[in-house]
């Protein structure tokens, strides 16, 4: 059973943004803890976060559905989901299956955070 870890941290001149980095892979067994985490940042008052996936080495329809599910729930009151670092393999994925087109992907974690600070 392919594994991920979940490594949580703070950004912006306020910590306003939360950033989660992806290591391993994320597929239909493990998507669940995915979701509990974000889950978990959102009823915690996390509404902007970047989701760093340059370690990230396969995600399962699975996992995209959890970004999809909380989509909503973050973009109140000027939130959002953005993503860093998406491996080219895995963005390919992501356009094929329309979430280039819902989310932002910036090429890196630095740019995301910018964003979210400048209001974008």
């Amino acid at each position: 059973m392919p594994e991920v870890k979940i490594n949580e941290g703070k950004a912006g001149p306020n910590s306003e943004v939360t950033v989660i980095r992806l290591e391993g892979s994320i597929d239909a067994y493990n998507s669940e803890l995915l979701s509990a985490s974000l889950t978990n940042l959102i009823d915690k008052g996390s509404k902007k976060i970047v989701v760093d996936c340059s370690r990230l080495k396969f995600i399962s329809s699975s996992g995209m559905g959890v970004f999809l599910a909380v989509e909503d729930d973050v973009n109140e009151g000027g939130g959002g989901l953005k993503f860093a670092a998406v491996p080219e393999t895995i963005l390919s994925v992501f356009s094929k299956v329309g979430l280039t087109d819902l989310f932002r992907v910036y090429a890196k974690e630095e740019q995301a955070i910018d964003d979210f600070v400048k209001g974008v």
